[in-house]
């Protein structure tokens, strides 16, 4: 019987909103033995399945990682957008066109900071009222380090200056995929040699899973985005990206991806995905 150990991180849970405990349910029907520990400790067991919810994983994980025989991801240790963006912007090219402002850090910084305020409440809350006073005297932005909406620019010039000195921001080409009035985004996700391609609508140009139609499934998914899959070493994950004026201009990545929104729409993720685990453990 083959087993599975979800790594943790010492301070997060798995919870049922992330599309790895729906995987989970379903490997154990399938025979497969699944638990989890949180931290560093010795472990027995066939593969190793890290799901730590951070950009970059914590030093200490990734040097345990490598004493492992068969982990999953497991170079995967950076998902910065500095990290893979072809779209950034330093502020100082000859470009034309809207701009969008994001977090470097996955999920607009929003894991990193609930960790934080998990751990050190007081703290956090007492940094949190000082960046916003420190805002007040530098500038929008200056120092922001978390963004629960991406603003967009019509162009360079309107971006605020303090922007380009806040390395916690990266600014990028807006290119959106839009027809009509609607905005659209396309996932494709994976698990070891299984795959699914969709891709969703909605009517804002910043796109969020709760607000999301899903238009069209099985979509072939570009080179250059399965190129990008394969040098960064994903198993498991997920590419976000857009069709603009016929080329694919990649998004986002994620490792720690929750599921879909609904209940069906987590059934065929699911399905689509989840005998890919075959495929990962050591021949």
């Amino acid at each position: 019987m083959k087993r599975i150990v979800i790594l943790l991180h010492e301070h997060q849970r798995l919870e049922t909103s992330y599309l790895l405990d729906a995987l989970r349910i379903e490997w154990q029907k399938r025979g497969l033995t699944v638990s989890s520990v949180n931290g560093i400790r010795r472990i027995d067991t066939d593969l190793v399945f890290p799901h730590i919810d951070l950009t970059f994983t914590p030093p200490r994980f990734a040097r345990y990682l490598q004493t492992l025989p068969a982990v999953v991801n497991r170079n995967v240790l950076d998902i910065s957008k500095r990290s893979f963006s072809t779209l950034q912007l330093s502020g100082k090219e000859n470009y034309r066109g809207p701009v969008i402002v994001k977090t470097d850090k996955n999920a607009g910084g929003s894991p990193e900071y609930n960790l934080f305020h998990s751990r050190y409440p007081g703290i956090a809350r007492r940094w949190q009222k000082i960046l916003l006073k420190s805002e007040k005297v530098l500038g929008q932005f200056a120092c922001r380090r978390q963004l629960g909406k991406y603003p967009i620019f019509e162009s360079l010039e309107d971006v605020p200056a303090g922007v380009f000195r806040n390395r916690a921001l990266v600014v990028e080409k807006f290119l959106p995929e839009k027809e009509g009035d609607r905005y659209f985004i396309r996932h494709y996700l994976f698990l070891g040699d299984r795959a699914r391609s969709v891709r969703v609508a909605g009517p804002e140009p910043f796109l969020k899973r709760q607000g999301c139609t899903s238009i069209d499934e099985g979509c072939t998914v570009p080179e250059e985005v399965i190129s990008l899959r394969r040098r960064l070493g994903l198993d498991y994950g997920k590419i976000d990206y857009t069709l603009h004026d016929g080329r694919a201009a990649i998004l986002d990545i994620n490792r720690t991806m929750f599921g879909p929104g609904t209940p069906d729409a987590t059934a065929r993720t699911v399905g689509d995905l989840v005998d890919g685990i075959w495929s990962l453990f050591p021949k």
